[in-house]
């Protein structure tokens, strides 16, 4: 009887919760906000939640989760945060009309959910799908690319789960279906597509809706300024925009005041809608608009706004809007969605550095009636500068990367528009299904499946076939070419931490013997006798080559290396497509000594002595390393003082060490890959277990080998 009391309570309430989920101005279910995800496909980190945000507003910044970050693994960021912005007429049966603006985020100086300005909220249970077309516990046949986020949220509810009230806000009743789209290809992994499906799911009529991306950039190095807080941080971004680009930027403009500048751009772009919305002329003395017939140019509905962070003096057109509508453009959240800022007071934005905020708009879309919906979708862009020019000249030649990374998104959201009038037209329907397919970019071959084995003063790449049975999607053809090797120098991982990936010089280029595209290397000199067999995989290549000719390439015990392998095809001259290259696998090497038990071999520690600042160590004392070698595969080390006393112990496994236990090697995690060691190496800190920087002096070390039970000795010396 009690359980049976207890099932129909549960029912009772189960009834309760989801009749309540319907209503749209009040809500009494749980939500499920979601901050956790992030891109890490590709070479671009966005983090991307499911109530309308994109970036963390560095809320995880300790954590390592990126906000933006590029290249991944960088600490470079682009985005404290940004949010999709609606606003609309809306009409109600009686004819009454309000103009109003739902927004995902604002300037704020908390991040606080129950800060004005957060005004989605998703269903109950809801959370962000994955799904992709690469293989894996993601794959999904109806996938559109190599990492999808899905979600869904509403403007529709007045108060959170919590019972606290979404301050100021009156929703406009539309819900939005967003999708995220990201790529590993090397030619399209520094962009993120985000798809935004707007539905009227109210009663009332939606006239001259716009759709707006605002983004609060931060486009920095945290390698150099720590925690990304205080004024300071945000105040030295210049910003531009590009109108036949329908483009807004922005890049770090010098630096300060902490060091380089980051030399990175951040981009946000309309790729397209779905329709294509009336775009509206507007008179400098007019308060509202007049509508321009017959014209179907997508640039021409597109509008920029820029102001500075929570500002309201000073500069009249640099105010943050702080309402809805307002009779005063510069206060009004609508007009700035449907009005761009007088292009005289764009241009400095450019040259002088400040904190400002932006907004990227399109509209209006005349009429949207209950159950209707527009699609609008925005791409979010990161690229280097190009050039020499010092970081504050901000030129068409220092955009080029920019606008090659904004091209390949384009081509991405067109397909097969490849005229861009979001019309599918008989010569562009290439798999002549009479449906207008966006999102279909040419693909490189499959990237193989790599291996490695590290050993003393040296590693093995091994890689598989699965590339060489590639066929390409618009040309119906096995194209496959070569492959490509890369590798860094030693020492660039720390030298260089902001552009490591990125700066992986090329090793190897091998590529079929029988056509007249590239060397006509052949594949003999990687090639395996025998191929390598590990587990279920069977490796025919490695690198460096198999046969007797050597790479030339040097490899130093204790120093990381990353190696890349990738597969490239033929191009099609025809289609005026380049050579297009897989994304890398990358794979994290550490040479070093193999594990020995044998009594007559020596342990010891190198460098030794250890020079404080030396070329060998990162930047502060918990980025340094020594490392203690000819160590048996499992066996605990012991740093004493002279006088005897224990400061520190260390157990080494090789068959599970990776370096964690440091912060040396853990400043490369987002890499994406483990480092690889050769187990009969330990790298330390040179903290104690009293958490303190060891001091200068001479130091004893044991080693005890768990399977023999022997012990060895040794020491080193500090010098700071």
């Amino acid at each position: 009887m009690k359980i049976s009391f207890y099932l129909i309570l549960f029912f009772l309430y189960l009834q309760v919760l989801f009749s309540q989920t319907d209503k749209n101005f009040g809500i009494y279910s749980p939500t499920f906000d979601q901050d956790k995800k992030f891109t890490n496909v590709g070479n671009i980190g966005l983090t991307i939640t499911n109530y309308g945000t994109i970036g963390h507003g560095f809320l995880y910044w300790n954590e390592r989760q990126p906000s933006c970050e590029y290249p991944k693994g960088s600490r470079i960021e682009h985005i404290f945060l940004g949010g999709i912005w609606i606003g609309a007429e809306k009409k109600d049966t009686s004819g009454t009309t309000q103009t109003l603006v739902s927004t995902a985020a604002v300037d704020i100086g908390t991040l606080n959910r129950l800060n004005e300005g957060f005004e989605f909220t998703n269903d109950v249970f809801d959370s962000i799908k994955e799904k992709s077309t690469l293989s894996g516990i993601y794959f999904d046949t109806t996938a559109i690319s190599h990492q999808d986020f899905i979600c869904d949220y509403s403007d529709t509810r007045t108060a959170f789960s919590s019972g606290d009230s979404i301050l100021n806000h009156i929703p406009l009743g539309v819900s939005i279906h967003q999708e995220s789209y990201v790529w590993n290809y090397s030619f399209a992994d520094f962009f993120v597509v985000l798809n935004y499906k707007i539905k009227n799911v109210g009663i009332d009529t939606l006239n001259n809706l716009a759709v707006g991306i605002w983004t609060n950039p931060a486009v920095r190095n945290t390698n150099l300024s720590g925690y990304p807080s205080g004024s300071e941080f945000y105040r030295h971004q210049g910003n531009g925009f590009v109108d036949s680009l329908r483009l807004a930027y922005t890049f770090d403009y010098d630096g300060q005041p902490y060091g380089n500048p980051a030399d990175s751009y951040l981009g946000i772009k309309l790729l397209g809608t779905t329709p294509f919305p009336n775009f509206l002329r507007h008179s400098i003395d007019s308060l509202f608009f007049q509508e321009v017939q017959n014209i179907d140019e997508l640039d021409s509905a597109v509008y920029y706004n820029a102001w500075k962070f929570k500002n309201s003096t000073g500069e009249e057109a640099y105010f943050y809007p702080t309402n809805d509508d307002d009779a005063n453009k510069y206060l009004s959240k609508y007009k700035r969605l449907l009005t761009s800022l007088p292009k005289e007071k764009i241009i400095p934005l450019r040259l002088t550095p400040g904190n400002y905020t932006h907004l990227l708009s399109v509209g209006p879309f005349p009429k949207l009636l209950p159950n209707d919906s527009i699609n609008v979708v925005y791409a979010v862009i990161c690229a280097k500068k190009y050039g020499e020019l010092p970081a504050r000249f901000d030129s068409i030649e220092s955009r080029k990367n920019l606008y090659s990374n904004l091209s390949w998104s384009q081509k991405a959201y067109d397909g097969e528009d490849i005229n861009g009038n979001n019309i599918l037209e008989a010569s562009e329907d290439l798999n002549n299904n009479g449906i207008l397919d966006r999102y279909v970019l040419p693909q490189p071959p499959k990237q193989p499946k790599v291996y490695s084995e590290v050993f003393d003063k040296n590693i093995v790449i091994y890689w598989d076939k699965t590339s060489e049975t590639s066929i390409d999607p618009i040309t119906k053809e096995n194209d496959f070419e070569g492959y490509r090797i890369y590798r860094s120098n030693a020492g660039e991982d720390f030298q260089n931490p902001d552009d490591f990936i990125l700066s992986l010089s090329l090793v190897g280029d091998f590529d079929l013997s029988n056509n007249q595209i590239g060397y006509n290397t052949g594949f003999e000199k990687i090639k395996l006798s025998i191929p390598k067999v590990v587990g279920n995989d069977t490796f025919y290549y490695c690198f460096p080559p198999a046969v007797a000719e050597t790479s030339g390439l040097t490899h130093l015990n204790g120093w990381q290396y990353v190696y890349g392998i990738s597969a490239y095809d033929r191009g099609d001259e025809e289609n005026n497509l380049p050579q297009l290259e897989s994304g890398k696998v990358l794979q994290r090497v550490i040479p070093g000594k193999l594990p020995t038990s044998n009594k007559n071999v020596e342990v010891g520690v190198y460098p030794n002595p250890y020079y404080a600042n030396a070329y060998w160590d990162g930047v502060g004392e918990k980025n340094r390393k020594i490392i203690f070698y000819n160590l048996p595969q499992q066996c605990k080390i012991t740093v004493l003082t002279l006088a005897g006393d224990v400061v520190a112990e260390i157990e080494h496994d090789a068959f599970t060490y990776n370096g964690n236990d440091i912060n040396w090697f853990n400043r490369f995690e987002n890499i994406g890959t483990e480092p690889k060691f050769s187990g009969g190496e330990h790298a330390w800190d040179l903290v104690t277990k009293f958490n303190q920087a060891l001091a200068t002096g001479l130091y004893l070390f044991a080693i005890y080998d768990r399977e023999t039970q022997e012990t060895k000795t040794g020491k080193f010396l500090i010098i700071k």
